[in-house]
């Protein structure tokens, strides 16, 4: 039997083993979890998961200089209210175009948009220029389902205008298409918490649903990072920080039936992809009305869906319930969209709008449509497809949708 000053000795050797690969960690790597050899760490910054190279920090510093801020104000409020601080902003296009989430621009609970919009953006580091340039916006494009708005700067008497041939700085948009999980981001915005000047913080990217238009990430998301901007290694937005989902549990912890404290186990930001945002440029760019494809046969029963119908909502509310035909109790989880009249198989090319029934089986489609004729689909797991035609005018009742359980 080994002696007690062995089996001391071999205690300290394991809690020295353990304390250096936390110190140092395994195999002697530092814990940033730099890439690369030991010489280069000093040439990096060492911010979360990314390091950022002198290459990487110079297109993010340039990027943060088309991030700004938002603030609102009611004139109906009083005399004269203070303008407030809302959240961030960035300037998608030189000439004045800027994007934000639509949350941002309007008055919590009420979707009432503010009476002003004012876009700041601060000067850049360095710069012996005015301290601050305020832009009055309005709203030209407004995506309520995806909560993101575009906004142009308009002259004004109190607040500065773009001059002839003046540009502000502007973000390149990626293809947010080719995001790939662990992908490497860059979060740029005015959080609450964080003072007056720009905050930058990195991450990955932890997760993508192409379903309800989500990038997940890891990356520290606080108040006032909505609207702003997440950007690749290349400086390039790939994403609008748009809401925060924290996995929280109250804990009573002298069972008098009131919560002592909140334990917070983790949280997940998600952004907006900025194909969302590069859709919305394009229909403000073009101005043209594109119909969707809808075959020769059906044209004339089918209405001119034009892009700007899509996004302006301009029509009428797609709304309904939808059970189980078997025992009419509400199917949650369904998937319910509108085609051209006609269309047999769905793509992305040809669903007009569509949307998801919640517990109870009722749905709302995510964009309204103009009067006419269409087809309407519908699908849930453990039900077969469901297929009609329908018509939209004003004053229909609400749609009822009954599915036949799979054989």
């Amino acid at each position: 039997m080994p002696s007690l000053a062995g089996r001391r000795y071999k205690v300290r050797l394991l809690v020295a083993l353990i304390l250096a690969i936390f110190i140092w960690g395994p195999a002697g790597r530092d814990v940033y979890g730099q890439r690369g050899n030991s010489n280069q760490v000093d040439d990096q910054v060492k911010t979360g998961n990314l390091p950022l190279s002198p290459e990487v920090r110079a297109r993010v510093r340039q990027a943060a200089s088309a991030v700004g801020l938002i603030f609102v104000r009611n004139v109906s409020d009083s005399d004269a209210p203070p303008l407030r601080l809302r959240a961030s902003a960035v300037v998608i296009r030189k000439d004045g175009i800027i994007a934000t989430n639509y949350h941002v621009i309007t008055q919590d609970g009420t979707g009432r948009v503010y009476d002003e919009i004012i876009f700041s953006l601060p000067p850049e580091p360095g710069s012996s220029g005015p301290q601050q340039k305020r832009y009055r916006v309005t709203p030209v494009v407004i995506n309520k389902l995806y909560d993101l708005t575009l906004l142009r700067i308009i002259p004004d008497g109190a607040y500065s205008s773009l001059s002839g041939g003046e540009e502000l700085p502007a973000i390149e948009l990626a293809d947010s298409h080719s995001v790939r999980l662990l992908d490497d981001l860059i979060i740029i915005g005015f959080p609450e918490r964080a003072g007056s000047s720009v905050t930058v913080n990195t991450g990955i990217v932890e997760g993508i649903d192409t379903l309800d238009q989500w990038i997940k990430t890891d990356a520290r998301l606080m108040r006032g990072n909505s609207g702003g901007a997440a950007v690749n290694g290349e400086g390039k937005l790939i994403g609008i920080p748009t809401k925060v989902v924290v996995d929280s549990q109250p804990i009573d912890k002298d069972g008098d039936g009131f919560p002592d404290e909140v334990r917070q186990f983790g949280a997940v930001g998600f952004l907006r992809p900025a194909q969302l945002v590069s859709s919305m440029l394009s229909q403000l760019s073009s101005g043209a009305q594109k119909s969707a494809p809808i075959p020769n046969s059906q044209k004339s029963n089918s209405p001119a869906y034009t892009a700007e119908v899509i996004e302006q909502g301009i029509g009428f509310e797609v709304r309904g319930v939808i059970r189980s035909i078997a025992t009419a109790k509400p199917i949650a989880g369904a998937r319910v969209g509108l085609v051209p009249l006609g269309t047999q198989t769905v793509s992305a090319a040809n669903l007009l709008t569509w949307g998801g029934s919640n517990a109870d089986g009722q749905f709302e489609l995510n964009k309204r449509v103009p009067p006419g004729r269409y087809t309407l689909k519908a699908v849930a797991f453990g039900y077969g497809a469901f297929s009609q035609d329908i018509e939209i005018k004003q004053d229909a009742a609400p749609l009822v949708i009954e599915l036949r359980p799979s054989s």
